[in-house]
């Protein structure tokens, strides 16, 4: 993965210009391409994630599967998904939820972006956390995010951009501080989308934090599937 550089400058708390870094649903978008790229089964015991949720090194691997619509594993983040674009969240499809699974979670993150980076969890720079998502949930339609109808009643958690709910980022778009903020680097950067099968609704409150959520995913986390895509902004 590229290491990356999160660089948080806001004009509302005096440092100018607000550039964030961070690695950044089930109907299909009008402007989706063909996916190509074949889609990633994890392990959790293979995944940074299985530390955090201590999964006992038991745990075959699952055929637990991710896409994202808009973009190949791998591939450039279209700009609509991102802070110079309409900061949409992107359509998700996913297949292959265990039986056992009770819930969902998905969090999109940037793994090499720290605390002292501006990250709130010792996992990454978080740009979206969804849970309690119902296990027989295969998808999330575009433009999700905020959208209680489209999120079936999953909640949203705060994201790292939440200091600065109510700004705009540099394309015009509204920091929203809760739900989906898309990348918005200076360079390009690689983002994680991460889709988790739970054993358990965790039932915590809309807007909780991060950190309060990857704690309660602790010991839960029955299957794993990652999608990456990069983003860089033009010149």
């Amino acid at each position: 993965m590229n290491r990356c550089t999160l660089i948080l400058m806001l004009g509302v708390l005096g440092a100018g210009t607000l550039t964030g870094c961070a690695s950044a649903g089930a109907s299909l978008p009008a402007d989706s391409e063909p996916i190509t790229s074949s889609e990633a089964a994890m392990s959790p015991k293979d995944t940074p994630i299985a530390t955090a949720t201590s999964i006992p090194p038991s745990v075959e691997p699952t055929v637990l599967a991710l896409q994202v619509v808009a973009f190949a594993d791998g591939g450039p983040i279209p700009a609509r998904y991102t802070c110079n674009g309409e900061n949409a969240s992107p359509a998700l499809t996913w297949s292959g939820v265990p039986v056992e699974a009770n819930s969902l979670a998905l969090i999109v993150y940037d793994a090499d972006a720290g605390p002292d980076l501006g990250a709130g969890t010792d996992l990454g720079f978080v740009h979206w956390l969804v849970y309690d998502l119902t296990a027989t949930t295969r998808g999330l339609p575009a433009d999700a995010t905020g959208d209680a109808q489209a999120l079936a009643g999953a909640l949203e958690s705060q994201n790292d951009f939440h200091a600065s709910a109510g700004a705009a980022f540099p394309g015009g778009a509204l920091i929203r501080g809760t739900g989906y903020d898309g990348p918005c680097p200076p360079e390009e950067h690689t983002y994680v989308f991460r889709l988790m099968a739970l054993d358990e609704l965790l039932d915590l409150p809309a807007g909780t934090s991060p950190k309060s959520v990857l704690d309660a995913l602790e010991g839960h986390v029955l299957a794993v599937s990652d999608w990456t895509g990069t983003y860089a902004p033009a010149q």
